[in-house]
């Protein structure tokens, strides 16, 4: 995964520098870790997504499953951009897969082109995600690392003094939703 990562940097002239946050596709990530499945057929899969899922609400052709704390279709399988009859599952640990990730980057001593070494680095792995009632997709962080990905702002105070009782920001959702724009959700081949 380093590998592809720094090739990609290569070739789109871009370079990684202290403080950035790196998103990348959970696919990307998936694949590194040889998490596609042959699929045989509609039961076989009805079959995994079940298996996979922490919670099924209901099943279908997309069955709405609680997987890892997030809802999400069909336990966050998906068969786009990947090879005929298999499909490709999440990570199987994400935020242990955006520590590793980061930690690789740190150690691979990578040059920031202003300041030296990159020390700080932060790494977001990120999916789209349909919300219930809305129509298309948003980017929504699956796993992350190197920065606070949730911002608790109980305790503040808005505009006119009073205290905020319930609102955390979701920064790191913020971060992988605004990537989705630029990654694309078809043939574009941007996986960070």
């Amino acid at each position: 995964l380093l590998d592809v990562l720094k090739e990609a940097l290569q070739k789109s002239g871009e370079s990684l520098r202290n403080k950035d946050i790196l998103v990348i596709a959970s696919k990307v990530v998936a694949y590194s870790e040889d998490r596609l499945v042959k699929i045989t057929s509609d039961q076989a899969f009805r079959n995994l997504v079940i298996k996979e899922a922490d919670r099924v609400f209901g099943n279908g052709n997309m069955t709405m499953t609680l997987k890892d704390h997030i809802l999400i279709p069909n336990a966050g399988i998906d068969n786009s951009n990947t090879p005929e009859n298999e499909v490709i599952l999440w990570p199987e640990n994400s935020f242990e897969s955006a520590r590793k990730l980061r930690n690789a980057l740190k150690a691979e001593k990578i040059k920031d082109i202003t300041e030296g070494k990159i020390n700080e680095i932060g790494v977001v792995i990120s999916d789209s995600h349909c919300q219930p009632l809305r129509w298309g997709t948003t980017g929504i962080a699956i796993g992350w690392a190197g920065f606070e990905g949730v911002e608790d702002c109980r305790g503040a105070k808005d505009l006119f003094g009073r205290e905020m009782t319930y609102t955390k920001m979701a920064v790191a959702d913020s971060l992988a939703s605004t990537a989705n724009l630029l990654m694309g959700e078809t043939d574009a081949s941007i996986p960070f």
